[in-house]
């Protein structure tokens, strides 16, 4: 039972974890991706205590609470995206590569689940679930929903 990585990571409650990378599953660092009810969306490289990339809510609104996140994207040693989802039915895509939102919906209601059809390819489609129980699919090469 050897605890391999520590970290307080946000300033409450984590919502959400995925990873990607390393030597045997896909390109790049092995990383983890976190999002909480502070609304932070963070990127953890486990050979460092720090977040390597922190994503904040705009300081002009408050906070909404991030209940899902993904990565993606991750073709090449250089490529890597998040898909984030939040409790006002916000979904976000994050370019880590350009520190940027590339795209951004809202669906109306909470989003329980986002989902890339592979996280090894290019940008492909994504899959986005509410409490609606709605699920929706959107083709990020022309960034169109299919519902």
């Amino acid at each position: 039972n050897s605890q391999l990585f520590c970290v307080k990571a946000h300033e409450g409650i984590i919502n959400a974890v995925d990873g990607v990378g390393g030597t045997t599953c896909s390109y790049g660092a092995p990383e983890l991706v976190t999002g909480g009810r502070d609304g932070c969306v963070k990127v953890w490289d486990q050979r460092t205590t720090k977040a390597v990339v922190t994503l904040n809510p705009d300081k002009s609104s408050s906070a909404r609470d991030c209940w899902t996140v993904a990565f993606g994207d991750s073709y090449n040693d250089e490529e890597r995206s998040i898909l984030a989802g939040f409790d006002n039915g916000d979904v976000k895509l994050f370019d880590l590569r350009t520190s940027k939102i590339v795209w951004e919906t809202n669906v109306e209601n909470g989003v329980t689940s986002v989902q890339f059809d592979r996280q090894d390819i290019q940008k492909n489609k994504v899959v986005v679930t509410t409490l609606e129980s709605q699920l929706r699919c959107y083709d990020m090469r022309t960034q169109h929903s299919t519902d």
